[in-house]
């Protein structure tokens, strides 16, 4: 890490660049995501409504994860070839048609052509919100100076976060006032609202918000940045290694901690508890490492949320009470929030300063691609050897991919001439 960090600053102010970015980006953001967030609480329960046996109707979650997989690259070329503020247009359009289409389906339950209307309904869904979650960060990347950017992004990734603890709320209470088709409804309202914020405040072309460049009380002496017209190979696939990694153990949270704790006994309703504390403790971090990221590098956001993960999966499967599940699960959650947008940072730092969205579908697809792996792995270990063992192996992943990003993470960007702050080097290594 750098022997001569700027300053750590104040939070946001009126000179900071993300001031600017509040009503074009965070505002919608949060919104989109309160709406996205809804239909967690309604995606499979819905489709069992629709006609769906318990094991396709899970299925349909996984075949949305998969959409966002082989989808993102595609993504990523019209987001460049359209700009991002066509792209939110694209996606807010194509979500209401496919919330529209679910609408229709739970109307014809036990119709098999209501069942593929909805499958497909959700399916175009998935695609929607990655071209949402694309046209976000390629839009903050262009817009804010490098050493703005991990606050910048880790401010996106809580807004992304706070709107899915919210949204599922949301969705329930639709749910209790206008059954199913209510929480549709809901999402529809939603996104029409964010797409509002969007016409209304985000720039065709996004402007560089450079107020605050220079007003952080340092310069460093390192080579000025050069253009990249292309992303390194060999930097890539180091990184992803390591996001991999990361968004497994973030997908096997959601599925080991609830699994873990009916297994222990405890009460769904305490299971859910839990799970909102988590969230909470999540939430507190997602601008403190940001500022971390941005003053000692990456890693200080990477390895802290890789290796707080690790150790409250370990302490679940040592600890094997009520409280004990509780505090390791809020612990599990605080790691989390250590990570708040380090997968967008990364990628951003990775990008090419030409046709930067091509690349970061292409990025989006490597997170995609944990998070989709993950329940499917989870399911493999249950299967074969029981929860607890999964919660063990989950938690020595983390780990090990702590000590992959200590040593990786300062190489892969050495590669590309910067420390992994994004910063320039006085020479660029030749590793």
């Amino acid at each position: 890490m750098p022997d001569d960090p700027e300053p750590l600053q104040n939070p946001p102010s009126a000179h900071s660049p993300l001031i600017g970015l509040a009503l074009p980006i965070y505002v919608p953001s949060i919104i989109w995501a309160t709406s996205y967030g809804a239909l967690t609480a309604v995606m499979v329960l819905a489709a069992l409504k629709v006609g769906f046996n318990p094991t396709f109707a899970s299925l349909v979650a996984g075949l949305s994860g998969l959409a966002g997989v082989l989808t993102g690259p595609w993504i990523g070329r019209q987001t460049t070839r359209f700009g991002d503020r066509s792209a939110f247009m694209v996606g807010t359009g194509s979500a209401v048609g496919s919330l529209l289409m679910a609408v229709v389906a739970l109307g014809f339950p036990g119709r098999s052509w209501a069942q593929a209307l909805y499958l497909t309904a959700m399916l175009i869904l998935s695609v929607s919100n990655n071209i949402w979650s694309l046209a976000r960060q390629s839009y903050v990347a262009e817009s804010v100076p490098m050493r703005w950017r991990a606050r910048a992004l880790s401010m996106l990734g809580g807004m992304q976060r706070l709107g899915q603890v919210v949204g599922p709320a949301v969705g329930s209470a639709a749910i209790a006032w206008w059954s199913y088709p209510g929480s549709f409804w809901a999402q529809i309202v939603l996104a029409v609202a964010a797409l509002a914020f969007v016409v209304a405040f985000t720039l065709p072309t996004p402007a560089q918000l450079s107020s605050a460049e220079g007003t952080e009380g340092t310069t460093t002496s390192a080579a000025p940045a050069r253009k990249r017209d292309h992303a390194d190979r060999r930097s890539t696939v180091m990184l992803a290694v390591s996001v991999i990694g990361l968004t497994i153990v973030r997908a096997n949270r959601n599925v080991i901690v609830p699994l873990w704790g009916s297994q222990l006994g405890i009460s769904p309703h305490a299971i859910n508890l839990t799970f909102a504390a988590g969230a909470v403790m999540d939430a507190v971090v997602f601008y403190p490492s940001g500022r971390l990221s941005d003053r000692f590098g990456r890693r200080a956001s990477l390895i802290p949320t890789l290796l707080i993960m690790g150790l409250g999966f370990l302490g679940m499967g040592l600890w094997r009470s009520a409280t004990g599940f509780v505090v390791c699960a809020c612990v599990i959650g605080l790691g989390n929030g250590f990570g708040a947008g380090i997968v967008m940072t990364m990628g951003a730092d990775l990008s090419p300063d030409v046709d930067r969205s091509t690349f970061l579908g292409m990025w989006q697809s490597v997170q995609q691609a944990g998070m989709t792996a993950g329940p499917f792995l989870v399911s493999a270990m249950v299967a074969g050897f029981g929860v607890g063992a999964s919660v063990w192996v989950t938690g020595a992943v983390s780990l090990l991919g702590a000590v992959y990003g200590l040593a990786v993470v300062p190489r892969a960007y050495a590669r590309m001439g910067t420390d992994d702050r994004g910063r320039p080097l006085a020479q660029a290594s030749t590793i």
